[in-house]
């Protein structure tokens, strides 16, 4: 969470409806919704605008004493207390239907105790029971109670209004500060469950920002978490593991592989996490086409180097997962430990390159020259008769772009796009960059 914005909680038990007051407040579904309690683990954080103001909201797990999962709990808890500790406002959500129980009790007193500014929000007044319940919460001591309805948006506006009520005027400074951190590089960690991604984010961070565990599929969000390195800021996007269609059990986790297939979507720079001593999996394999079809900059970390026994093992496991990448042998493969941070400079290193080389911009003068070697003098492979290439030029960058003018567009073969991409490689490299290549007719 960015300590220049200003940035509101949103707490309560589970399955008080924050998520669904989350997605409503920043007008998407970005955090996942089911009727289920303990859906939400870690902190998901979005921008709000409301009325010309604006400030960060952040979504919390339900704050439990007991139940299922009882080893991630105090994780839980430990995440709610941070982002209360973090926040500059909070907003505290109540079941309307409910009255005050116990829990809503204890989570009040753990606020009264930490001083913050509390605005206490009644949810699911859309049924009779909720409007008729209000009244009771006034028993949290509490003065003004807000009555919601996050499924339907009643009421939620008058709550954003005594938010930005509270928000302090911005300087200068301040929204230079912001408009800079809009820009930061985007970084998904992604990769198969169980393989140290949540680990690694924390050791990044300094602090458990999200929750790691050793059962698979403790990451159900995809988790925003800004952290700096060498003086440089990144913004670093944790995600539940991929598995392959037919294991992928249940809704939430359904919806979980979504939200991490959508922030491949949203990146710059995928982060494949792989378990290194286990080599490259199938499954593995499938999350790289998910980055390539997105068409973005990769590089591959092999976690749990540390595993490997002699470093004779430990070079040929990297040259095995090497060779394995096949189509995307241009993506660096990076030896990493995750819970101590070994191989980190090197991930940093390799992830800078990639980046620019991502939005590099090759002269069209050039690249012509370059490409008088290969471009001009083979000929296109065509069933239609002969097919010839006049020039090419550089026509974007993220992913670079390159426009090659042909006699003939159609029914160019995959094998000379790959020749085209492998020769462009030769010259200027482009290593953690895919490179696209598009044909227009003269």
């Amino acid at each position: 969470m960015s300590r220049g914005e200003f940035t509101v909680a949103l707490v309560g038990r589970p399955n008080v409806g924050k998520s669904t007051l989350f997605n409503r407040m920043v007008r998407k579904r970005r955090a996942i919704t089911f009727d289920q309690p303990g859906i939400t683990r870690d902190l998901v954080a979005e921008p709000v605008e409301h009325d010309g103001r604006h400030f960060l909201l952040v979504d919390t797990g339900g704050y439990m004493t007991g139940g299922r999962d009882d080893d991630l709990l105090p994780k839980i808890r430990g995440q709610v207390l941070r982002a209360v500790y973090e926040s500059d406002l909070v907003v505290f959500l109540v079941d309307s239907r409910d009255g005050p129980l116990p829990l809503d009790k204890e989570i009040a007193g753990m606020l009264r105790e930490r001083g913050k500014p509390v605005l206490l929000a009644a949810n699911k007044v859309d049924a009779k029971k909720g409007r008729e319940g209000i009244s009771q919460f006034h028993a949290l001591s509490i003065d003004t109670i807000h009555p919601v309805s996050a499924e339907h948006g009643t009421g939620v506006s008058d709550l954003l209004e005594a938010i930005v009520a509270r928000i302090p005027a911005r300087t200068d400074a301040a929204e230079e500060t912001d408009a800079k951190d809009a820009d930061l590089p985007r970084i998904a960690v992604v990769g198969r469950p169980n393989v140290g991604k949540s680990t690694l984010v924390n050791t990044l961070a300094g602090f458990e920002r999200v929750i790691a565990s050793e059962i698979p599929g403790t990451t159900r969000d995809a988790i925003d978490v800004m952290v700096e390195r060498d003086g440089r800021k990144y913004l670093l996007i944790d995600t539940a593991g991929i598995r392959a269609k037919r294991k992928t059990e249940g809704a939430v986790e359904i919806f979980s592989v979504m939200k991490s297939l959508d922030s491949i979507r949203r990146c710059d720079l995928a982060i494949l996490l792989i378990d290194g001593p286990g080599g490259l999996t199938h499954q593995d394999r499938q999350v790289l086409r998910y980055i390539l079809d997105e068409e973005r900059a990769v590089v591959v970390a092999a976690n749990k180097a540390d595993a490997w026994n002699t470093e004779e093992a430990r070079r040929k496991g990297l040259r095995a997962i090497t060779e394995g990448l096949e189509y995307a042998s241009f993506a660096p493969v990076v030896p990493t430990v995750a819970t101590s941070g070994n191989g980190f400079l090197q991930l940093f290193r390799k992830i800078e390159e990639a980046s620019a080389n991502f939005r590099l911009r090759v002269p069209t003068g050039l690249l012509n020259r370059m490409a008088q070697s290969f471009l001009y003098t083979v000929p296109i492979p065509s069933r239609t008769g002969r097919n010839r290439a006049f020039y090419m030029t550089q026509v974007g960058v993220a992913p670079p772009s390159f426009a090659v003018f042909v006699k003939n567009r159609r029914g160019i073969p995959d094998s000379f796009t790959r020749y085209l991409q492998n020769k462009i490689r030769d010259r200027f490299g482009f290593e953690g960059s895919p490179v696209r290549i598009v044909y227009r007719e003269r």
